[in-house]
């Protein structure tokens, strides 16, 4: 059975190939998970998305990728229940392309690739059924032999990496964040990296891997980070596990700004928080109170990205006890800061907003040291 037979969206799907030539799936067989609700900020009704499903990948046609970054969702085209059709469902995840930041031309560039000249009428096209993700179904293994870096001799790269460069203490991460470095595996690629597991209620759905080293990740070929396939990303949070336990959650982007901040500190793996994210929030946080820390370039660099999450944040501001705030750093990413400046600027910054933050624990739990 071919690619094109197993697909959720077999229109769209010859449509790119026959474009593209190279065509990777991603989400494979996953439908896509939504309702119109009403907007509480705007009053008005929208498409809630909580589960985007099944991905087509190939290399942007708006930027120099050869890494197949765009990523077009197998509901490209489709009427919504409003009667518009969706041609926003693409993006790219290369740092500067048009397409990363939504440009109307970007969009439209795809779009007369797709669509032009009535070559083909997308919102016509079958969709197959999917299935509906599980995530509490779902059990993720170690990508190889691996190790716990606080295991690991003094003198391994791993160690040099993450406590010479980046001033992390391997004590800390393989104790409480499970961190271990991958000594062989099956997949080369796999091999001698930083393996980061992720928990949903306590299980292991997902990891990500992380070279031991850095560079200029944009002429890179090797990928900064490499989550493994399946990994529910858009449903759950990095470290929600620990930072529930707290009075306070911190929403931040990647894992070591979670690192940085401490337990407190949550991750969407990725530069938005997903409808599933925000409602997984609310209710964890309910009586409580939240924070989104933004890195100092978010704005600039993903001004789509940064605009639904503060769409996002003002509901969260709504719906849970203590209010949401929203912070901003002056310069770099959590990950590169001190904690203390951290947290005191989350403290301010939050006051401003009349926002009482509290780094406390909701009852007797096992602390971070």
């Amino acid at each position: 059975m071919d690619n094109e037979e197993k697909v959720l969206n077999r229109v769209l799907y010859r449509r790119i190939k026959a474009t593209f030539k190279h065509v990777k799936i991603t989400n494979s067989g996953e439908k896509q998970v939504r309702k119109v609700v009403n907007d509480l900020v705007t009053g008005k009704k929208k498409v809630n998305i909580t589960h985007k499903g099944e991905y087509y990948a190939v290399c942007c046609p708006c930027c120099n990728d050869t890494n197949f970054k765009c990523y077009i969702n197998h509901m490209y085209g489709k009427d919504d229940e409003f009667g518009r059709p969706q041609h926003h469902l693409v993006h790219c995840f290369k740092a500067g392309c048009p397409l990363e930041a939504g440009e109307r031309v970007a969009l439209d560039q795809v779009k007369e690739m797709l669509c032009g000249y009535k070559l083909v009428d997308l919102s016509k096209a079958q969709i197959q059924p999917g299935k509906e993700v599980d995530v509490d179904a779902i059990r993720a293994a170690w990508p190889g032999k691996v190790i716990r870096v606080d295991k690991l001799p003094a003198t391994h790269e791993a160690v040099a990496y993450l406590e010479g460069e980046r001033g992390f203490s391997v004590e800390r991460l393989g104790r409480f964040y499970n961190v271990h470095w991958v000594e062989s595996s099956e997949r080369y690629f796999h091999t001698e990296k930083i393996v980061i597991p992720i928990y949903h209620n306590k299980k292991m759905v997902g990891w990500q891997l992380r070279p031991p080293f850095d560079c200029d990740w944009k002429k890179s070929r090797i990928p900064k980070y490499y989550t493994a396939p399946g990994t529910p990303k858009s449903k759950i949070f990095y470290n929600l596990g620990n930072a529930e336990k707290y009075q306070t959650g911190v929403v931040m982007e990647g894992v070591t700004d979670v690192w940085r901040l401490g337990p407190q500190g949550v991750c969407t793996l990725g530069a938005r928080m997903s409808t599933a994210q925000l409602t997984l929030f609310a209710k964890r946080f309910k009586h409580w109170a939240g924070v989104l820390l933004a890195d100092a370039d978010y704005k600039e660099k993903e001004p789509e990205a940064y605009a639904k999450m503060v769409e996002g944040a003002k509901e969260l501001n709504s719906r849970i006890k203590g209010g949401f705030a929203i912070c901003e750093l002056p310069h770099g990413d959590p990950g590169s800061l001190d904690r203390s400046f951290l947290r005191s600027l989350i403290v301010e910054q939050a006051k401003e907003q009349g926002i009482t933050i509290n780094w406390k624990r909701r009852q007797t739990w096992q602390e971070e040291k």
